[in-house]
């Protein structure tokens, strides 16, 4: 099985560049990184374009016009470059510790996604991060300074409201991602990918996770053995506060297709 990691970024190349140097601790666990970008300028391009032919691995940068923030549109763009049957799905921002991408990759099976969670670095330890060569050591040290519970209690959650919406005592629109998660490529094709209408902050996340379990894919949680740092950066409204911005009256319309209209696909709707 060929494992595609894709990497949804814009401008930051330094947080980019951190990611990139994380993840040769998982060389042997995949087969390439496409780096999703939501149409970076000129300058970070070229950054961009220097940095991957300093990996062990292969680097593709999938670059897509800006027009605002258009993350569903940029990783649908991730997607088409994937040359891979399994797609992992990471931020620019995240740092990856060993054995991360093998949790993602031992999961993998047809009809389910994997989902997980990052703990949450402080502005000092984002600082160490970026102040020297990141080491996995650094990172499993930063990582065990921050509080084990929240981990633990997504991952309890997770599991309840997966056995709960079997069950069909749980709505499907309860969060079922929004860390990183992964998916076999045919599969999240099988919905046409992320919904494209989705611009601004937030609810791309929530909308695939909903379409997914509406299609019948259940989810099985790697939050606690995929350890991944979401690195201290600039406060912007984002995932926690999208509900207050203009993609919420969308996502919690009464009728979401399963099949996406302005998604991976946009050929012969209706016709």
């Amino acid at each position: 099985m060929k494992t595609s990691i894709i990497i949804c970024f814009y401008e930051k190349t330094d947080y980019l560049k951190c990611c990139l140097d994380s993840l040769k601790s998982c060389k042997d666990d995949f087969d390439e990184v496409v780096v999703a970008d939501d149409g970076s300028s000129e300058t970070a391009v070229n950054e961009v374009k220097k940095l991957a032919g300093h990996y062990p691995f292969p680097v593709v940068h999938a670059w897509y016009p800006r027009d605002g923030a258009r993350r569903a549109a940029c990783r649908n763009n991730g997607i088409r470059h994937a040359t891979g049957d399994y797609l992992i799905f990471l931020d620019a921002d995240f740092a990856v510790l060993p054995r991360a991408i093998k949790s993602h990759v031992d999961a993998a099976r047809p009809g389910w996604f994997a989902a997980g969670r990052c703990k949450y670095s402080t502005e000092e330890q984002a600082r160490k991060i970026f102040s020297g060569p990141i080491s996995p050591d650094l990172l499993e040290n930063i990582y065990a300074e921050l509080p084990e519970d929240p981990i633990l209690k997504e991952h309890r959650e997770f599991v309840r409201y997966g056995i709960l919406r079997k069950l069909r005592l749980a709505s499907a629109r309860k969060q079922t991602f929004g860390g990183h998660f992964s998916i076999h490529k045919k599969d999240i094709e099988s919905v046409n990918g992320y919904d494209e209408n989705y611009v601004g902050w937030g609810g791309e996340d929530q909308d695939i996770a909903l379409r997914l379990v509406m299609a019948g894919f259940r989810g099985a949680s790697v939050i606690k053995s995929s350890r991944m740092l979401h690195l201290w950066h600039p406060k912007a409204m984002g995932d926690k506060h999208w509900r207050e911005g203009q993609n919420t009256e969308y996502f919690f319309r009464k009728k979401i297709p399963v099949f996406c209209e302005n998604g991976l696909n946009k050929k012969d709707f209706g016709k």
